[in-house]
């Protein structure tokens, strides 16, 4: 499985990186928007997981465009009042706020990908 993980803070994306390539395989890691398109641009990812913190561009137009390319999204969020309906009025595939356990993180992922290939 090949993952893309965007999230602003670098270290919490070398954490999410090293638990998710033990077990679901590569991961790519993107600290901001443009380099969230500019890697869904060339390359083919089986699912991504965003933080809607992301910065440059904001993340409700960065699903968009990630839907456009048919990979499955997992937004994760602080604990916000209306942060899952936005979640759900952008179309992501599945929505996790923090704090979350990495076998959470992992099982999701596992989720939203076997609904994509279905």
């Amino acid at each position: 499985m090949r993952i893309l993980l965007a999230a602003p803070d670098r270290d919490l994306l070398e954490t999410f990186r090293e638990i998710l390539v033990q077990d679901l395989g590569e991961t790519v890691t993107a600290f901001d928007g443009t380099q969230v398109l500019s890697l869904i641009a060339g390359e083919h990812f089986d699912a991504a997981v965003l933080d809607s913190g992301i910065p440059r561009i904001g993340y409700r137009e960065l699903v968009a465009r990630i839907r456009e390319k048919k990979i499955p999204t997992v937004v994760l969020s602080e604990k916000a009042p209306g942060a899952l309906r936005t979640a759900e009025e952008i179309q992501a595939d599945a929505y996790l706020s923090y704090p979350f356990s990495a076998d959470t993180l992992k099982s999701v992922i596992r989720s939203v990908s076997a609904r994509e290939r279905e």
